[in-house]
């Protein structure tokens, strides 16, 4: 099945009153500087998961005090909001808005425009992001200097070849972004790939402690995929998100 995820976690209503911008959100570290700055690409249901409003928030706080800005896009409610009359897929879609909030985050004083930066993304954010860490060209226009992805969706089996590191972690018992699919498309030079043997989709995400179960289509589809938080594999992931921000 092509795995954009439009099904297994509630996007956010937009408002019709609703401005783009309604949907960046920066949050300083504690020793505020505009040239150290991460950007975050949450999955398909936006800086919501199910209920959980909180959880890209608390990661923001932990890179926030290791002194690193960053600047929380809800992409798929933000490029609702825009009205953009374009016919593009959804790796368009993803950058187009990340270049927006950029350009947002930069006007605003938060981000300084000549320094250089880093993205985490989580599940859909992957269908640009992997696109991304190959385009030279707008690693560049963007100021990227690494790109780090928890369970990467990758529905056009696009070949990883990144001009910047790339960290990719992801859980060995994820049946919706399955280990072989990672395995056959993003090892790659200037790639790290962290495997947690025992982790599902949504391991880094405390609210899923119990476990939620889904269908891609409710009600019709058979199969049901499982999103569930592994403590020590959240831990962990974390800990090697925050080096591998700071060492790059």
């Amino acid at each position: 099945m092509f795995s954009i995820f439009t099904s297994c976690i509630p996007m956010q209503k937009v408002p019709k009153d609703a401005k783009m911008t309604d949907f960046f959100h920066f949050q300083k570290a504690k020793d505020f500087d505009a040239s150290k700055w991460a950007v975050f690409l949450p999955g398909t249901g936006g800086l919501r998961i199910f209920k959980d409003t909180t959880h890209y928030y608390n990661v923001a706080k932990k890179l926030n005090a290791e002194g690193i800005s960053v600047l929380l896009v809800d992409n798929v409610a933000a490029y609702k909001a825009s009205k953009r009359d374009v016919d593009e897929e959804a790796p368009a879609q993803i950058l187009w808005t990340l270049e927006e909030a950029l350009k947002w985050a930069k006007q605003n004083g938060d981000i300084n425009p000549n320094s250089d930066g880093s993205i985490v993304g989580w599940s859909r954010a992957g269908l640009g992001l992997i696109p991304l860490a190959n385009d030279a060209d707008a690693l560049k226009k963007f100021h990227i200097k690494s790109i780090a992805l928890f369970y990467p969706a990758n529905g056009y089996e696009i070949q990883l070849n990144p001009k910047v590191p790339v960290l990719v972690m992801t859980g060995g018992k994820d049946r919706i972004v399955k280990v072989d699919a990672i395995l056959k498309y993003m090892i790659a030079e200037n790639t790290t790939i962290k495997v947690y043997d025992d982790a599902y989709h949504g391991y880094d995400v405390a609210s899923l402690k119990k476990g939620k179960y889904y269908r891609y289509i409710p009600f019709i589809s058979k199969k049901h995929y499982l999103l569930k938080y592994d403590e020590e594999a959240a831990k962990e992931s974390l800990e090697e998100l925050i080096k591998f921000l700071k060492n790059k």
